[in-house]
């Protein structure tokens, strides 16, 4: 038998982690993380076992993946808003956006990581060291590494310190929004979905701050 070239053999390893991927992700979201195995992600991507474990350690590794590519994208989304949006208006509006995608895109990775797990934080730890902080630290590192407009600089040690802050509230607000849209379902009442939720979280934590209380 032929040995495919050096080119061919790396596509087709992407190929296999991609497949492997997609059918982590369909599968999570249509039948939930705990109920999903190993085998039945293999089956779907049309490999067998032995090859899913050449590629992943488990399928909490898959988890993280997904996770950490929508931290990136968030990331990206945080640095690509425009200059004039001080930092928590750059932070809302990103996170919303970002969110009306991943909930878009439910077959490769979508909300259900935060809304659909009963625990998302406890399993997401378990999937990848310290996964609220790691989200923090994106969030911050992408507004420091936004330009500042002349009439919005400020010394570095206090923009670094309202990046950090601003990155704490937006991961407490992703929380309770994701929070409540859990408890709708659980209830049975009709959920706006995580993205309207987070728009009303970001209002109402902008409304009690100009209150002062």
């Amino acid at each position: 038998m032929t040995t495919p070239p050096p080119g061919r053999r790396e596509a087709n390893k992407q190929a296999t982690r991609a497949a492997l991927r997609e059918a982590a992700a369909r599968l999570f979201a249509e039948q939930g993380y705990e109920a999903t195995t190993v085998a039945q992600i293999a089956s779907a991507a049309r490999v067998g076992e032995r090859t899913f474990y050449r590629y992943f350690e488990g399928k909490d590794e898959l988890l993280a993946e997904q996770a950490l590519a929508w931290i990136d994208v968030l990331h990206q989304t945080i640095r690509d808003r425009p200059a004039q949006e001080g930092p928590y208006l750059a932070v809302a509006r990103a996170m919303s956006v970002v969110a009306g995608q991943a909930a878009a895109d439910a077959a490769t990775g979508g909300l259900w990581i935060l809304t659909d797990l009963p625990r998302p934080v406890a399993v997401l730890r378990r999937a990848t060291p310290a996964p609220l902080r790691r989200l923090e630290r994106s969030i911050a590192e992408a507004l420091l590494s936004r330009p500042a407009e002349p009439e919005r600089a400020v010394e570095p040690v206090t923009a670094r310190l309202r990046a950090q802050l601003v990155a704490r509230a937006a991961v407490a607000v992703l929380r309770t929004a994701a929070g409540r849209h859990r408890e709708l379902v659980r209830e049975g009442e009709p959920s706006p979905g995580v993205e309207q939720l987070l728009r009303e979280c970001f209002a109402e934590l902008a409304e009690v701050a100009s209150l002062g209380g």
